[in-house]
């Protein structure tokens, strides 16, 4: 039976991973019901290599490969477009060092990409600590924002460039779509460039269903305003940052329908425009209403007005 399914490559990049926490992402890609799997690894810390025994020791019913290291830190986008070109399947899959898959996620995620012809799909997920204790069973149904309840079918590409719209450890894509979006944007996370683009050039698809178990320990990659201290911290690594990565999107797929809006909210952000920020709040609410607060508030309240934000979105 094996044999007869597509191929689906997991892309899983590591960076001096905590070894329980990939141990336990490991044996859940290794417990996935499809069968069809191989697994590439990029290593992305120079100073710490894994010991190759650890996927050997977990992976026993999958196939993996680990990709020739690089001379330099990649990063993880740039690691995971590493990761992606090296990709010879049909359907690629995502994967972070310290998260938790559950058994059905590569079959439900592929039935879902082929029955609906996506080019991508996400699914709902589970919050757990770094003990494994469950905090939030479902994110969806707990959530109000727009980026936690859209659905299949649905155009995000206008909202997504502001805010990514699913965690890359949730994200099956169609193989070859995935390859043909390479390079990828330098200014943004590898997830929000592939929804970005799958949802311009085709289909993407939402699963409902809880299907991974997404790790919060106080160590992952994004967060909440992680390191921004000051505004001008705020307006260089959110404002001017997320304004480049639209560039590059708006250079690829000029003649997307949302461009308009895109642009008008995106210059409200660089100009700092009140006004501008409230008409097209609808793009990206949280931001929208954070910046508007952000402009009226002293520059010296400024770290308790983060604070808030995180406590609000921890």
């Amino acid at each position: 039976m094996g044999n007869a399914l597509k191929k689906v490559n997991v892309l899983l990049s590591v960076y001096n991973p905590n070894k329980d926490f990939l141990i336990q992402q490991l044996k859940s890609i290794d417990n996935q019901t499809y069968s069809n799997i191989e697994v590439l690894v990029n290593d992305d810390c120079l100073e710490h290599r894994c010991d190759i025994s650890i996927f050997r020791d977990n992976l026993k019913k999958k196939q993996f490969k680990i990709l020739p290291y690089s001379d330099k830190n990649l990063n993880y986008h740039k690691s995971f477009e590493k990761l992606t070109a090296s990709s010879d399947g049909d359907y690629v899959a995502y994967c972070d060092q310290d998260d938790i898959w559950m058994p059905e996620k590569i079959e439900k995620c592929v039935k879902v990409l082929q029955t609906e012809k996506s080019l991508a799909v996400a699914s709902d997920r589970q919050i757990i600590d770094e003990y494994g204790n469950v905090v939030i069973s479902s994110v969806r149904n707990v959530s109000n924002k727009n980026y936690d309840s859209w659905n299949s079918g649905d155009d995000i590409a206008k909202y997504n460039v502001f805010i990514t719209f699913a965690v890359g450890m949730s994200i099956v894509a169609d193989g070859t779509f995935a390859r043909s979006i390479i390079p990828f944007n330098d200014y943004t996370g590898h997830d929000n460039w592939i929804l970005s683009c799958a949802s311009v050039e085709g289909k993407v698809s939402f699963i409902n269903d809880t299907l991974v178990q997404y790790r919060r320990h106080g160590k992952n990659v994004s967060g909440t305003l992680k390191g921004i201290q000051k505004k001008e911290d705020y307006y260089k690594n959110r404002v001017l940052s997320t304004s480049k990565a639209i560039e590059v999107f708006l250079k690829k797929y000029p003649d997307y329908k949302g461009n308009d809006e895109i642009m008008y909210f995106n210059n409200a952000r660089k100009n700092k425009d009140i006004l501008g920020l409230w008409r097209y709040r609808y793009l990206a609410p949280d931001i929208a209403r954070f910046e508007i607060v952000m402009k009226l508030t002293p520059s010296i309240l400024f770290p308790l007005l983060v604070k808030i934000a995180q406590r609000m979105n921890g």
